[in-house]
């Protein structure tokens, strides 16, 4: 039986110039685990909404068409509140749906809105913590919980209203690669013991390949693939050109395939993808011979690096609440250099980038940019120096026009009127918005503010640049844009920062790679380096990127355990197999 059935919805948003779903015919049967991916704007999200009647009830637009849960409800007539009894969603921004003072209270609030017995209520609220493990976080505001503890006391809040069907879209989005696997675990859990049919909407398929039954592919609000995971997955160049995130083993596998290996099938996981390549290389001893004639890495060295823009110095900062967010960091960064910080949700990442600019002092220590004390300069002149992308584009994001928010900064600096228009062309170009000019930013998808958010800066033209968390909400299409776009610059010779929870973009644009844990510098070194040592990024919730995994599980057939990007590795593999013959 079809739990939720979509029989030609098609929604097409107020503002929108085209639907956002079109024509979309799915059924998703009772018990099913279904991973719902595409590019961004392909529908995923709208999707999720109309599934508990938000749209149409809530989200004004045009809707054609059904969406029935239990063969007989109407997404259309259904009240919300009622809906969300049969289909609980959990959102990509977990601050969009907590509303309670503690993580108690939250937990309690659909429950209590139900009228359940008080036992029960509390039952719930101890079976819940215990399978979300929050048990430290019972009296604490919701909303000073990091990503993954917010996304953890939603999906217990969306649990305690025992729904039949959960939805989660994209639940990992900002959270750290270890948290994202606890998530996962977690719902490895609730399949086993709950009665759920469970959607979710992810770009990350490599840790979902084994617990989904079905992968349906959307784009333009249309479904183009549904069926067995590996069945869709072997569509590779159907799904590259379509933007997604593949498994890196995945596209390696397929590309090795392209060049003539006798690959047998496309794996999804590093396990999968260790065991085929072993029976593809003879004996370990000929491998590791025949890998020495082989120069790694390929890359010219490293450039030599410039003055140094940045030191800090025993940094340290106090937020109001007592929380020690930086415990004495000494760090220096050098024009030119393009560099990575790493580290899991709450370890300082982002406290520490925003002193950079001036948005945040520090409590101790001291700060130079470009050779100047920070604590003479004010934000205005640091903001001369460094461009600061905020991690929520919601936060930095204010004029009712994309044109306007562009051109805010360059009117700050007294530019005339054709050198500002001229900039907001530029940047807009480059980010590939041009068509929303005219447009609210605050009506745009989240993929979409981000974009002009990063113009907005452009348009400063500072001589560095921070990126914090860039690519959330971005396809692989777009993760891969924007940070093209920072390596463009980089290679104009600005310095650029990136924050990131991607470790393989990480990998594949960093120079040098810093590591935060709890306030303190873990780590700081070279990109290969970084991800070998693989201890220490544990101790910060990070693990390499699964390429890197892949490389470092064969090395006693001899090879290097830093591969940066797939077209690395297969050049490597093409020049193993010529050594071997």
């Amino acid at each position: 039986m079809a739990i939720v059935r979509f029989d030609n919805f098609s929604f097409q948003y107020r503002d929108s110039e085209r639907p956002a779903v079109a024509n979309l015919d799915l059924g998703i049967q009772e018990g099913q685990i279904v991973l719902i991916t595409g590019a961004s704007g392909a529908g995923k999200t709208s999707a999720c909404l109309a599934m508990n009647g938000l749209i149409p009830q809530l989200y004004r637009g045009e809707m054609k068409g059904k969406v029935i849960l239990h063969e007989e409800v109407d997404n259309k007539t259904y009240p919300v509140y009622a809906l969300s009894r049969i289909c609980g969603l959990l959102f990509q921004d977990p601050d969009a749906q907590l509303v309670a003072p503690t993580v108690r209270d939250e937990i309690a609030f659909g429950p209590e809105n139900y009228c359940m017995p008080p036992d029960e209520i509390r039952a719930r609220i101890d079976e819940l913590v215990d399978l979300t493990r929050l048990h430290r976080y019972l009296d604490r505001n919701p909303h000073y919980l990091s990503g993954g503890e917010k996304q953890a006391c939603a999906l217990a809040a969306t649990l305690a209203m025992s729904p039949n069907v959960l939805v989660l879209d994209e639940p990992t989005s900002n959270i750290d690669p270890i948290g994202t696997t606890v998530v996962f675990d977690l719902l490895r859990k609730l399949v086993k013991d709950f009665n759920l049919t469970i959607v979710i909407v992810e770009h990350k398929l490599e840790e979902l390949m084994e617990l989904v039954d079905r992968l349906v592919v959307l784009d333009q609000g249309r479904v183009v693939l549904d069926g067995n995971p590996r069945e869709v997955l072997e569509q590779v160049e159907q799904l590259v050109e379509l933007g997604l995130s593949l498994p890196q083993v995945t596209l390696l596998m397929a590309r090795l395939r392209e060049r003539g290996f006798p690959v047998p099938g496309l794996p999804a996981t590093t396990k999968e993808a260790v065991s085929m390549m072993k029976d593809m290389l003879p004996d370990p001893g000929r491998t590791r011979r025949a890998a020495q004639a082989i120069e790694f890495p390929f890359e010219p060295a490293p450039r030599v690096n410039g003055e140094v823009v940045v030191k800090v110095e025993g940094l340290r900062h106090t937020y109001d609440d007592g929380t020690e967010a930086l415990k004495g960091i000494d760090l220096e960064i050098r024009r030119g250099e393009f560099v990575g910080i790493l580290g899991q949700n709450g370890s300082g990442k982002t406290t520490l980038v925003k002193h950079l600019n001036g948005l945040l002092r520090p409590s101790a220590g001291r700060l130079w940019v470009m050779g100047k004390d920070t604590s003479g300069m004010t934000i205005a002149e640091l903001a001369a120096h460094v461009g600061y992308v905020f991690q929520d584009p919601d936060a930095q994001i204010f004029k009712s026009k994309v044109f306007e928010e562009i051109a805010y900064g360059p009117k700050n600096l007294g530019l005339p009127k054709e050198e500002i228009d001229a900039r907001v062309r530029e940047a807009a170009e480059a980010m590939q918005i041009t068509s929303l000019l005219g447009r609210n930013p605050f009506f745009l998808s989240k993929g979409e503010k981000q974009r002009v958010a990063v113009a907005s800066v452009l348009s400063m033209k500072p001589e560095m640049v921070v990126l914090d968390e860039p690519t959330t909400g971005q396809d692989q299409r777009g993760s891969h844009e924007i940070m093209d776009l920072a390596k463009a610059l980089n290679q104009e010779g600005k310095t650029v920062i990136v924050i990131t929870h991607s470790m393989a973009l990480a990998a594949e644009y960093c120079e040098r790679i810093v590591v935060l844990k709890g306030g303190t510098l873990l780590l700081d070194s070279p990109v290969r380096e970084t991800f070998a040592a693989v201890d220490i990024l544990k101790e910060s919730a990070l693990k390499p990127p699964q390429l890197m995994l892949f490389a470092q599980q064969l090395s006693e057939y001899g090879l290097p355990g830093g591969f940066r990007t797939v077209e690395e590795a297969v050049e490597y593999f093409v020049r193993l197999k010529e050594a071997l013959v």
